[in-house]
């Protein structure tokens, strides 16, 4: 697994050009995502941020354009809500942890080539 990808003169204007985009499309939606999940438009936008940032180091594809989805919002509003309701004092922490062990678990096993998305 490569952390750090070259990067080569003939690229970096494309992939400057790809990053502004991105960030362009990507922060005003990763802010409304974060207000409709509950957990308010700064974690919104620290989650896009991390988005980028550990898609940029555990790889990709030159075609593959990291942000969060409409989706994700809906599945953490539902499992954000349901906890703060049962544990008022430790509901966000827990789903905090949750979310962070499912990461964990996606990074081992790509690494160990356990699970792949493509042939």
């Amino acid at each position: 697994m490569k952390l750090v990808h070259r990067f080569e003169d003939l690229n970096l204007k494309g992939d400057l050009f790809g990053g502004v985009t991105t960030a362009i499309i990507s922060l005003p939606l990763a802010l409304a995502f974060g207000v409709a999940s509950g957990a308010g438009a700064e974690a919104g936008l620290w989650g896009a941020i991390m988005v980028g940032l550990f898609a940029s180091l555990f790889g990709g594809s030159s075609t593959l354009i990291s942000e969060p989805t409409g989706p994700m919002t809906v599945i953490m509003t539902a499992v954000l809500t349901s906890m703060m309701a049962k544990y008022p004092e430790t509901g966000l922490a827990m789903t905090f942890t949750v979310v962070m062990m499912a990461g964990a678990f996606q990074i081992l096993l790509g690494t160990l080539k356990l699970a792949s998305t493509s042939p």
